[in-house]
């Protein structure tokens, strides 16, 4: 808004104008640049262990997590997360989108070229009741952690999952 030749600020916020991220690398580089725009009307309110960042919206109360996306050369986001206690939020922040997105390329490109077939034994990890795989005497779930403990495949990401984001391990 342009008053006596200046520009002053909007007192209102345009949170409503940002969606939730669509998972995919366009939307993560577009909010990347947009990040710049929305955290002009936003509080910060905490900051955690990990380097995330909580903000509040001044005027609808809209909360915000600031992350960086590593994948996107540790450049800094915004992403709308649900209503929070902020002394819970700072132990226990949200899942970054761009952890998502990377996490599941990464599970895509080795399933694409691996296939895992169940076989008529029993995994053999302790309690569990499910059926090993051809060639392994572990299951699916176990035979994947196994990889991710030894670096082969990315660890789950961290933080707490929220609407609209479904996404299974």
């Amino acid at each position: 808004m342009k008053i006596g030749g200046l520009f002053a600020k909007s007192n209102s916020c345009t949170c409503e104008k940002y969606t939730a991220l669509e998972l995919n690398r366009v939307q993560i580089s577009k909010r990347i640049k947009d990040s710049k725009k929305i955290i002009n009307h936003l509080e910060k309110k905490g900051e955690s262990p990990e380097g995330h960042h909580l903000y509040q919206c001044k005027f609808c109360v809209q909360f915000w997590q600031l992350s960086g996306a590593w994948n996107w050369g540790g450049k800094d986001y915004l992403f709308k997360i649900p209503d929070t206690k902020i002394s819970e939020w700072i132990y226990n922040p949200y899942m970054s989108p761009a952890e998502m997105i990377i996490y599941s390329a990464s599970l895509k490109t080795y399933f694409d070229s691996n296939t895992l077939e169940e076989s008529a034994k029993n995994c053999r990890r302790e309690a569990c009741s499910e059926k090993a795989l051809v060639n392994d005497v572990l299951c699916k779930t176990h035979f994947i952690e196994s990889l991710q403990q030894f670096g082969q495949l990315p660890k789950f990401p961290s933080g707490k999952l929220f609407e609209p984001y479904n996404f299974e391990n």
